[in-house]
C-alpha cells in the first residue's frame, strides 16, 4: 500500500511517493526542491525537472545545487521546459507529458539508476470551479506513473496563485501534502497494486464534497473504475450520490466499490430503483 502523510520537508521518501507542495515564489520553490534533488543525486537517482518556464529559469533554479552542472553534464540531471504550453492545459500536449515521463522512468532504471526523481513545478493562476478540473485530470494521470513506477513525484505550485478551494482539490489527489494547507483527512489516489484501480479514504461529509466531486469529474477512465474503499471510515449521502452521478457518467462502464463500508453498500442496494447511477455499481468484499 502507498505511503500516506502530511509533508513537512520533501526529502526521505521513496518510490510511489508523490508529494504535494505549495510555495511562495521562486525563493520558496528552491529551498524545498534543492534539498529533493540533493537527496536523489546521493541516492545515485536520474533526476527530472519539468516546469511551464524557460530552461534558463529552470537552470536558475537550480544554482544552489551541489555539482549541477556536472550533473547535466552527464545526464543525470534533465531540464525539460514546457514554455511553449505556457497558460494552457492541452489534452494533447498532457499525452505527451505522460508518455514521455513514462519512457524516462523506464530507460532510468534501464540506464542503471534506481529510480527517477521527478519535480515538477507550475506557476498557473488557478481558480476554482472549471479552472481547476485539468490540472486534478494531470495531477491523476502523474499519479498512475508514480504508483507503479520508480518514481519519486514532487509537485510543486505557486500558492499565490492559486485559490484555498483549487488547493483543495489539488491537495486531495495527492497522497503526501502539506497539512497546513489542506487539513482533511480524505483523499483519492492510485492504487499501487492493481492498474486502473484508485484508492478512496478517510472521511467524506459536507466539507469535502466539493474536491470529491472535482476529483471525481478529473479521474481518468480507462475501462470499469475500482475504487478500493477499505481505509473509508465515513461517507454521507451527499458523498454517495456523487458516487452514483460519476457511475451513470463513465456507463457502460462500471463502478467497482471493493471494501465499502456497511452503511454504503445497504445505500446502494435500497437505491438503485431511484437513482440510475447506483445500478452501475457494483460491490465487492
Amino acid at each position: 500500500m502507498r505511503r500516506e502523510s502530511a509533508l513537512i520537508m520533501p526529502v526521505g521518501y521513496g518510490w510511489h511517493d508523490h508529494a504535494c507542495w505549495f510555495h511562495t515564489g521562486s525563493e520558496a520553490w528552491r529551498e524545498m526542491l534543492v534539498p529533493f534533488f540533493s537527496e536523489g543525486a546521493a541516492r545515485g537517482e536520474r533526476l527530472l525537472y519539468v516546469s511551464h518556464r524557460s530552461t534558463d529559469e529552470l537552470v536558475g533554479d537550480l544554482s544552489p545545487l551541489p555539482a549541477r552542472d556536472e550533473l547535466l553534464r552527464g545526464g543525470d540531471l534533465t531540464l525539460l521546459s514546457l514554455e511553449a504550453y505556457r497558460g494552457t492545459v492541452d489534452e494533447s500536449a498532457l499525452n505527451e507529458q505522460v508518455a514521455q515521463i513514462r519512457k524516462a522512468a523506464v530507460t532510468t532504471v534501464e540506464a542503471g539508476y534506481r529510480g527517477l526523481r521527478l519535480a515538477v513545478d507550475s506557476a498557473h493562476p488557478i481558480r476554482s470551479g472549471d479552472d481547476i478540473a485539468p490540472f486534478v485530470h494531470a495531477e491523476m494521470m502523474f499519479d498512475e506513473i508514480a504508483a507503479r513506477l520508480p518514481v519519486l513525484l514532487l509537485c510543486g505550485y505557486d500558492g499565490r496563485y492559486v485559490d484555498r478551494s483549487a488547493a483543495a482539490a489539488l491537495a486531495f489527489v495527492h497522497p503526501i501534502r502539506q497539512r497546513v494547507v489542506f487539513g482533511l483527512g480524505c483523499a483519492l489516489y492510485a492504487d499501487g497494486e492493481e492498474e486502473h484501480s484508485w484508492r478512496l479514504r478517510g472521511e467524506l461529509d459536507l466539507a469535502s464534497r466539493e474536491v470529491l466531486e472535482v476529483a471525481l469529474k478529473a479521474l481518468p477512465v480507462h475501462g470499469d473504475v475500482h475504487l478500493h474503499l477499505d481505509a473509508l471510515t465515513f461517507i454521507d449521502g451527499n458523498s454517495t450520490y456523487a458516487l452514483a452521478e460519476f457511475a451513470e457518467r463513465i456507463a457502460p462502464h462500471r463502478l467497482v466499490l471493493h471494501d465499502p463500508p456497511t452503511v454504503l453498500s445497504r445505500i446502494v442496494e435500497v437505491s438503485r430503483d431511484e437513482f440510475p447511477g447506483l445500478r452501475q455499481i457494483a460491490s465487492v468484499r
